[in-house]
């Protein structure tokens, strides 16, 4: 929750203007009902229209009042929600592309997608409900009970033995949810995964009529979301009905004393209506802490998982620069260097590395390459070709042994300044979903002539 505070700490002089009106519509809506037990029991039974008609204009004019007052403040929920997940994405968005080729490895291109999307979106979702139920839930609830005790000690009663029963319903369900809500996520990324695969994969799965295994395979990882789904669902469903339970079993208590309270002239019929009106208040407001919780499970879950990535250290420091390495002229060099992929993780990609075992990519690799000279490398799929280009260019770093361009330990260059040295094509490329000359230019300032000739 730290996570979510510290966004929202941005927007606090918007979210404060829209609470304060929130609560203001609050403290007005537990008036209506007030005027209307005082139109009853005072002014009804004096015969005047006139002092009714103007006592119901008042509840008119509290109820416009409360209206928009909901209406303003509910719109700038949404838009303090809206910025904070932006910036809560950009952050991600901005980290994951700073993510060595380790640590991307190691969260798994499916999970990144899921935290970016679905967790935001939880995240989204609570910060836009805790500032509207969230706020008037409590005060309906706390004011509800404090209004109704001054109309009638007796069956306000109720509501203080039903109160602390519904609350620790609630409380004790809830803490339950935050696990069950963390493992439907770690689901979802495997989904995301499988889908992704087919996705890339179409073609060799059709020329291999693979289409019923891989159909069997997303059912698999589908039955086991719907699973998770489920049991967190089920779970955090319990509040619910065990709240409006209570909440309907004291309303037929409050019937069943007001009208013996009524028959017997210690109350008026005004203060009995009005008290099932607050009742009504006061369960929506019960009923409303239940969503809130369910919705803080959520979040709870999605934004440990988003702050595992923004708290993700850096793992490829710049190294103070060393004596360089001219006497053999070499430009590029590898003295012995050793790798091993760390691969995803085993809840994420359990199809990969089975059973945990990991073989050296490359081991103990030695080559010179002088200015002018071609280097040709063949072997087969997985033999680590590409993994020299991309310790060469710092993706990832040797587990043994140092890579050094023009000289120099590739760990003491700035990433930026390493990777402007090469041009490279590799074996996949990608096509981004923007026009031929943004694909072309990647950003750069090149000008029609230069993009003509590439």
């Amino acid at each position: 929750m730290k996570l979510i505070l510290h966004y929202m700490r941005r927007y606090l002089r918007r979210i404060g203007l829209g609470m304060t009106v929130k609560i203001l519509s609050a403290f007005l809506e537990l008036l209506i009902p007030y005027v209307l037990e005082y139109i009853i029991d005072r002014l009804a039974p004096r015969g005047q229209a006139g002092p009714v008609a103007g006592w119901g204009l008042v509840m008119v004019g509290l109820a416009w009042a409360v209206r928009w007052g909901n209406i303003f403040a509910n719109q700038s929920a949404v838009a303090v929600s809206r910025d904070c997940t932006r910036a809560l994405r950009q952050d991600l968005f901005a980290r994951t592309l700073t993510l060595s080729g380790s640590q991307a490895d190691r969260f798994g291109l499916p999970s990144l997608i899921s935290r970016m999307t679905s967790d935001s979106y939880n995240v989204q979702n609570f910060i836009t409900s805790s500032q509207t139920v969230g706020v008037r839930a409590p005060i309906m609830l706390v004011g509800g009970v404090c209004v109704a005790l001054t109309m009638d000690a007796a069956l306000a009663s109720v509501l203080c033995v039903l109160a602390p029963v519904m609350t620790a319903i609630v409380i004790f369900v809830s803490r339950k949810g935050v696990p069950l809500y963390d493992r439907v996520q770690q689901e979802v990324d495997r989904m995301t995964r499988v889908m992704r695969e087919n996705a890339a994969g179409v073609r060799v799965i059709k020329a291999l009529r693979k289409e019923a295994w891989e159909e069997r395979r997303f059912q698999e990882v589908n039955r086991r979301l719907t699973r998770s789904d489920l049991t967190a669902s089920t779970v955090m469903a319990i509040p619910a009905p065990a709240v409006q339970m209570f909440m309907n079993l004291g309303l037929i208590l409050v019937v069943l004393v007001g009208a013996r309270r009524v028959d017997s002239g210690a109350a008026e019929p005004g203060v009995i209506l009005a008290f099932l009106i607050y009742f009504n208040l006061i369960l929506h407001s019960a009923m409303s802490f239940n969503r809130i919780f369910l919705l803080l499970s959520k979040a709870a879950a999605s934004a440990d998982r988003i702050g595992e990535v923004l708290r993700t250290p850096e793992d490829q420091p710049v190294l103070p620069p060393a004596e360089e390495r001219r006497e053999n002229g070499a430009l590029i060099e590898f003295d012995r260097v050793s790798f091993t992929h760390a691969g995803t993780r085993p809840e994420e990609n359990a199809d990969s590395f089975a059973g945990g075992r990991r073989e050296k990519c490359l081991d103990g690799i030695s080559f010179r390459l002088k200015r002018g000279e071609t280097l040709g490398i063949i072997g087969h799929t997985g033999a680590g070709k590409s993994t020299l280009i991309r310790l060469l260019m710092r993706f990832y770093d040797a587990d043994e042994g140092t890579v050094y361009v023009d000289g120099r330990d590739v760990r003491t260059y700035d990433k930026r300044a390493l990777r402007e040295k090469f041009g490279a094509a590799f074996q996949s490329d990608v096509i981004f979903a923007e026009s031929i000359r943004d694909n072309i230019s990647l950003g750069r300032p090149l000008t029609d002539e230069e993009l003509l000739r590439a």
